[in-house]
């Protein structure tokens, strides 16, 4: 009989709380400047409802401000720790990866069993016709997926932490976003390499890094002759970090995941700097009220789907 991922880790599978524990949160930081307002806003909100309150008066802001500090304060002791800031950021940010997984599971879960198999996943991805035929030879003009089924099939057999050969929406969780979990961000990380290295001689030179900027035409840096220079410098300056002219892969790890710190931790240590009035290591109600546009600036009040209907 099948065994059902539930929410605690049991024999090894891999849990809800499991993803929680193991998932990287890099990618699921804002895109943004990470010295931007609109990055502290988005990290403590949430993404989901950006659009609805973009434009939202300040007034508002701050009185659904007052509502989510309660949740904030897990012990209850008036103060909100580091700790609390970041266990609320990384709810934020662990919604993001779920909602992708349960939308991408449920489109490819066609006998509707709560597993996805390679079967079903190739069937809805590429077509019928592909089934038990993924690396067949293409017809005279016709695109060649050969490629792109192989690396599906790696990630997916990587991602079925439990071996079964079925994806739960956990497990879906990690092919989506492999390099977002331990089991499967080795494998990301070698994709990386793959995608930079043109040459395939095992490193990234600063040209190969360019060209896939210049080639990425919804890049927008790519018609951006001081942009493509700045990011010219900065791989120099920051990502070949031996100087020898080119990354590694050890390198790209630290690229990927800087410090192996969290950005989640990184972002609550700036959002208790930017709003600890008395230096005392903890924030206050009002001391978060007193600095609201740290966390729900007016051009960034994207409030997170867990706390919607509460709101």
């Amino acid at each position: 009989m099948r065994v059902i991922v539930s929410l605690v880790l049991i024999l090894g599978v891999w849990s809800r709380s499991a993803i929680r524990h193991s998932a990287n949160e890099a990618d699921y930081m804002p895109h943004l400047d990470p010295n931007s307002p609109d990055y502290d806003h988005e990290a403590f909100l949430g993404h989901d409802k950006k659009a609805e309150f973009d434009k939202l008066p300040a007034s508002e802001a701050k009185a659904r401000l007052q509502r989510i500090i309660p949740y904030l304060d897990e012990n209850g002791d008036g103060k909100i720790s580091e700790d609390e800031l970041h266990d609320w950021i990384k709810k934020q940010l662990l919604a993001y990866i779920m909602d992708d997984a349960r939308n991408l599971h449920e489109g490819n879960d066609v006998n509707h069993d709560g597993f996805v198999s390679w079967k079903e996943y190739v069937a809805t991805t590429y077509g019928l016709g592909f089934v038990d035929n993924e690396q067949m030879a293409p017809k005279e003009g016709e695109f060649d997926y050969r490629e792109m089924i192989l690396k599906d099939y790696n990630k997916f057999i990587t991602a079925d932490a439990n071996g079964d050969q079925f994806l739960s929406v956990d497990e879906m969780a990690s092919f989506v976003h492999p390099e977002e979990f331990h089991h499967t961000r080795d494998l990301a990380l070698q994709e990386s390499m793959n995608d930079l290295d043109r040459n395939k001689d095992g490193y990234i030179t600063v040209e190969e890094y360019l060209e896939d900027i210049i080639a990425d035409e919804d890049d927008v840096r790519h018609n951006q002759p001081e942009m493509i220079e700045m990011e010219r410098r900065t791989f120099l300056s920051h990502r070949d970090l031996n100087k020898d002219g080119r990354v590694d892969l050890n390198e790209l790890r630290e690229w990927m995941h800087p410090g192996g710190n969290a950005p989640a931790l990184v972002e609550a240590k700036h959002l208790i700097l930017l709003s600890d009035k008395d230096k005392d290591g903890l924030l206050t109600p009002n001391e978060i009220m007193d600095n609201f546009k740290v966390f729900v600036g007016s051009q960034a009040t994207d409030f997170g789907r867990m706390l919607h209907n509460e709101l």
